[in-house]
């Protein structure tokens, strides 16, 4: 099996299934009739899966790189296939993370996903089993993040499982299809945006049939079978008969299937939140389940019985998928995905006409302008007035009795739910005690709510999933800016929405074959996808499994084009993208930097724009013009670039501001706020100035070109007069994105519009010149686009 899965992935597995097929169906036969060999066989298969995921951790082969994300896919086909073998890779990924505890902690997040999503997957796992995960995830709080953060996130999830097992299973398909019910109201949508200017149409093909053929079957009445049957399987074990309760629900109509389901619910979550011991409440929730069994299969008709387990797959997530042409298309889908949460209401965004939202184009830095509407308590009534000798601590009869006869009038403007306006300014992603600085010199990984997590803070979670190039990362970073302008101003979304982001690399490149003293370059080849390049080089897991689509998914799609073959036939896009989004749980946090633009033409106004990832701009090349004159002048030459004078703020580990000036003849500047490499973590912009020089040697002048590098947070750059030239810049690699005739470039860490206007707020009511007042002190200065992974930072 191993051998078969290290071959490119062709028809994405398709080999593998037709033999994993016919082996799952021996195994079958020869477990019923109780051969402990096999089961010894079946065992030292799932031990050698394993044993490929672990080498996959450590080579950097390019004859590895085509199968990454393989290993990973047909291990967990494998326990789907089999009920059994979720036991047998369960005991095996615990012996793994012991090993791993003492001699390879890299191993640990992989293994320790692994063995989270198969134990949500698992049909029936014994108690035992469940109790050495648990004292695992527990040894992990004694280790640094992220490990002891994801050890302590998966202890309680383990805890739940064993007081009622199946909880896990329950709460993922619950939020995943909206299934309604009276004591667990969470709802979640991944949408998934695709650029159709960036990827080819044949994969964009590829992925809508697939996506919308794996949905197709996806029912509430099946899917709350579902859930009946898993949470019952899991708990009774081998003392359910699956295939007599399988026909007792598919006999029943969908209000009785409905009614076992909310019963299902209710033991299940009030076992969750039972304060009793785990096995005193996983006793009671046994039992409880045991006598509703006995009701639903009373009616059933006669069916041979079962004593095998039958896995119950987990359903695909509710995903929508969506062509990124319109700039608002984010904001307008998370709107509709809300309002559709609340019965179609539209009070939460239309009720209050006079407090318009913040403009579009209003800069952070001149954000006092924006006019404040002020709250009156005077009316113009005489009797609303108050009496100037009464203090204003009257007594409680005294305003009860004038509370009666008082007049009253619709209030002009509404005062704001202060509650729901903070969340906004605290997110989850930002760790506090690290914000207050202008700027951070450390890259910072925030902590999410997990796609079923035992609390969720918010009744909603979109899941937004962008699938492209640098280009479509730059495109998330304006839309995420313009949504938290939007929000800081007036929250709609902020007491109602948890928003998570996952990043999917596609190029359309054509991947040439490469040597094996070609492994450096193939690493660092794609300077397309800069930013999953830094997440694959920080989280081995991502590389593994997502940045393995880059060259993956055209490839898939060429094929399901050429063979004239549905892509949902075999949804292994689809299956990567549900693994991603439930298991990466880790924000990595990327600084979004603001700049200023001005041209040479003065009657152009300033534009102010955001980039994530990249700002280049170059002079472009003109041909070199003579002048003759009565005057003897020098050729004027237009080809070589232009002067510019720099200002820059210089990154120092002291975090101590020094300015620094210089002055360059260049014919371009670039600047990364990506690492080029893990080791390094600073938080800052990486620019290189394409400095000209000219030397002189026998044969006579000649110019040459030399890179001059900086590191800053802030810096200015200003076209000299004398030059006569303006700059082309063009901001994360769009081309769209490009600006002409520019003289002056100010660029900046994009601040945190909340911040902006808290920070306003406050500063009204205190003129004295502190940096940070009131509320802003405790708040995210910058504004940081959090990308999900699996481990964050190691």
């Amino acid at each position: 099996m191993e051998s078969k899965a290290k071959n490119p992935v062709n028809n994405a597995g398709a080999v593998w299934e037709k033999d994993c097929a016919g082996e799952t169906r021996i195994l079958q036969e020869q477990y019923t009739s109780g051969s402990s060999s096999i089961a010894a066989i079946a065992e030292a298969d799932i031990q050698r899966s394993v044993q490929a995921i672990i080498r996959e951790l450590d080579q950097e082969h390019p004859a590895f790189q085509c199968s990454r994300g393989m290993f990973r896919w047909t291990l967990h086909k494998k326990t789907e296939r089999d009920p059994y073998n979720s036991n047998f890779l369960v005991k095996i990924l615990i012996g793994e993370l012991e090993l791993a505890k003492k001699n390879n902690k890299h191993y640990i997040l992989p293994l320790l996903n692994t063995l989270m999503y198969a134990i949500i997957q698992a049909a029936y796992i014994p108690d035992n089993l469940y109790e050495k995960a648990y004292t695992f995830c527990k040894g992990l709080l004694s280790f640094p993040k992220p490990y002891c953060t994801i050890g302590h996130q998966y202890a309680v999830m383990l805890k739940a499982e064993r007081k009622a097992p199946g909880f896990l299973y329950q709460r993922v398909v619950i939020s995943e299809h909206g299934l309604k019910n009276d004591t667990f109201s969470h709802r979640e949508k991944i949408f998934i945006f695709a650029d159709p200017d960036l990827i080819s149409e044949e994969v964009i093909k590829s992925l809508h049939n697939e996506i919308h053929s794996v949905s197709l079957n996806d029912t509430s009445a099946v899917n709350m079978s579902h859930i009946i049957k898993h949470s019952i399987q899991a708990t009774l074990g081998e003392n359910c008969d699956i295939s007599k309760l399988d026909v007792a629900l598919q006999n029943k109509p969908y209000n009785m299937i409905e009614h076992y389901f909310q019963e299902v619910v209710a033991v299940t979550e009030q076992s969750y939140f039972s304060s009793e011991e785990v096995t005193t409440a996983h006793r009671k929730h046994s039992s409880k389940l045991q006598q509703l069994y006995k009701i639903i299969i009373n009616s059933a008709q006669q069916v041979p019985p079962s004593e095998r387990l039958q896995n119950i797959l987990l359903p695909n997530p509710n995903i929508g998928f969506f062509m990124w042409k319109e700039d608002d298309l984010l904001w307008k889908e998370l709107v509709q995905f809300v309002k559709n949460q609340l019965d179609g209401s539209q009070d939460f965004i239309y009720s209050d006409p006079d407090t318009s939202e913040m403009s579009e184009t209003t800069d952070c830095h001149n954000i006092e302008q924006i006019r404040l509407s002020v709250l009156s308590t005077d009316s113009g009534i005489v009797r609303d007035c108050g009496d100037p000798t009464v203090g204003s601590d009257a007594s409680p009869s005294r305003s009860s009795d004038t509370n009666q006869t008082k007049l009253s009038r619709k209030g002009c403007v509404k005062k704001r739910n202060h509650d729901s306006e903070n969340a906004l300014y605290f997110p989850d992603i930002y760790d506090n005690t690290t914000t207050c600085n202008d700027m951070n010199l450390h890259r910072k990984f925030g902590c999410n709510v997990m796609s079923f997590s035992i609390k969720q803070l918010k009744p909603n979670t979109a899941r937004v999933v962008v699938i492209g190039n640098d280009c479509i990362l730059g495109r998330l970073a304006q839309a995420y800016h313009s949504l938290r302008k939007r929000e800081a101003r007036r929250g709609i979304l902020t007491a109602k929405l948890n928003l998570l982001f996952y990043y999917i690399p596609v190029t359309n490149e054509k991947q040439s074959p490469v040597s094996a003293g070609q492994v450096n370059h193939l690493l660092h080849s794609d300077l397309s996808c800069e930013l999953s390049r830094y997440l694959g080089s920080i989280d081995p897991w991502y590389n593994s499994n997502i940045n393995s689509l880059r060259n993956m998914i055209p490839e898939l799609a060429k094929m399901s084009t050429t063979s004239g073959q549905q892509s949902g036939a075999d949804p292994f896009i689809v299956d990567v993208t549900s693994y991603y989004v439930r298991m990466g749980c880790q924000p990595v946090c990327f600084q979004i930097y603001s700049v200023k633009l001005t041209f040479s033409d003065e009657t152009d106004e300033i534009v102010d724009d955001v980039f994530l990832i990249q700002l280049e701009a170059e002079f472009p090349e003109q041909k070199c013009v003579k002048e003759t004159t009565l005057v003897r002048r020098r050729a004027i030459s237009e080809g070589v670039g232009g002067q510019i004078a720099v200002t820059y703020k210089k990154i120092a580990l002291s975090n101590r501001e020094c300015i620094k000036q210089l002055a360059s003849h260049c014919t371009g500047v670039v600047m990364k706020a990506i690492p080029s490499t893990r080791t390094e973590d600073l938080v800052c912009l990486n620019v290189s100035i394409s400095e000209v020089t000219s030397k002189t040697n026998l044969s006579g002048k000649t110019s040459l070109t030399e890179d001059v590098k900086i590191k800053t947070s802030h810096v200015r750059i200003k076209v000299q007069d004398n030059c006569g030239k303006s700059m082309a810049v063009c901001l994360d690699k769009d081309s769209r994105r490009t600006y002409k005739d520019v003289i002056s470039i100010d660029v900046s860490p994009c601040l945190e519009p909340g911040y902006c206007l808290h920070k306003m707020r406050a500063s009204r009511f205190n003129q004295n010149e502190t940096e940070n007042i009131g509320l802003t002190k405790y708040m995210p200065k910058c504004l940081l686009l959090p990308i999900n992974t699996f481990a964050g930072i190691l």
